[in-house]
């Protein structure tokens, strides 16, 4: 078999969203696959601060982070996009004037407004911790800001379709769920980073691979030549994969590696 590239989400792919753990199956299966030549890659919205160690330790040849927007090779940053300065800042303004709560993603800071309400984000901060020490900052009080896309969450407080309709020409917004976009700047997708490695490594789609579980993972997953959806993952896109395999916790990641004979 042709060596490929392979690309895989971390939460809801790697990591099951319920239990916070990468089955031994899966570490098992992919250190295989790169045994067996292929190329393995994390492909997530998280951007570079908040890639989970324990993901990282498994063996990856790189990252797509920030959905797009910073690709890594073996420890080598070979692209990162930044926003203008004043967009950043034009931005957070407005995030605080149309009352929306979230998180501003980048890769060595990440920002918060003053007075977070919604659940999610309370969790983020309070419960997860992983945005701690160093990272954390305060969007309305850092004169200069350094973030890459955007998880916004709003309820009927919040003016999103002022917000969205602003900005909607600059940024690609990404309906996670009912009260929660992923917002990445224009012409940055999974794919867009995908895309980037096969013509570093002149490797044709056609030999890549998309394992995701949510709706951002859809630019990947209708990019890549075979595509793999989990089956404990959001059922809006598996009209759009080649292959739905079983969940997180039920091996399924490994199942689909040795249905394809990657392993």
């Amino acid at each position: 078999m042709k060596q490929h590239m392979l690309f895989f989400d971390i939460d809801g792919t790697l990591l099951d969203n319920q239990e916070k753990i990468v089955p031994q199956s899966t570490i098992r299966s992919l250190h295989r696959a790169r045994e067996n030549g292929h190329m393995i890659f994390v492909c997530t919205g998280r951007c570079k601060n908040i890639w989970p160690a324990e993901i990282l330790d498994i063996g990856f040849d790189g990252v797509v982070g920030g959905c797009g927007t910073n690709i890594y090779y073996h420890g080598e940053e070979l692209l990162h996009a930044v926003l203008p300065p004043g967009l950043q800042r034009e931005v957070a303004d407005d995030l605080t004037r149309f009352h929306i709560d979230g998180v501003l993603e980048g890769k060595e800071k990440t920002y918060f407004r003053r007075d977070y309400w919604m659940p999610q984000v309370i969790g983020i901060f309070s419960e997860n911790g992983i945005f701690s020490g160093e990272c954390q900052r305060c969007w309305e009080e850092d004169e200069e800001l350094e973030f890459d896309k955007m998880a916004l969450w709003f309820d009927e407080s919040s003016d999103m379709a002022a917000f969205k309709e602003k900005y909607e020409d600059r940024f690609t917004f990404i309906l996670r769920d009912p009260a929660f976009y992923e917002v990445v700047p224009k012409g940055y997708t999974k794919a867009t980073g995908i895309q980037f490695l096969c013509e570093r490594f002149g490797i044709a789609p056609s030999e890549t691979v998309g394992f995701g579980d949510s709706t951002n993972d859809l630019p990947m997953l209708q990019y890549t030549g075979l595509s793999v959806a989990m089956g404990d993952g959001n059922p809006e896109i598996f009209p759009y994969v080649d292959y739905v395999t079983d969940g997180v916790m039920q091996d399924g990641i490994e199942k689909a590696m040795k249905k394809y004979h990657f392993i």
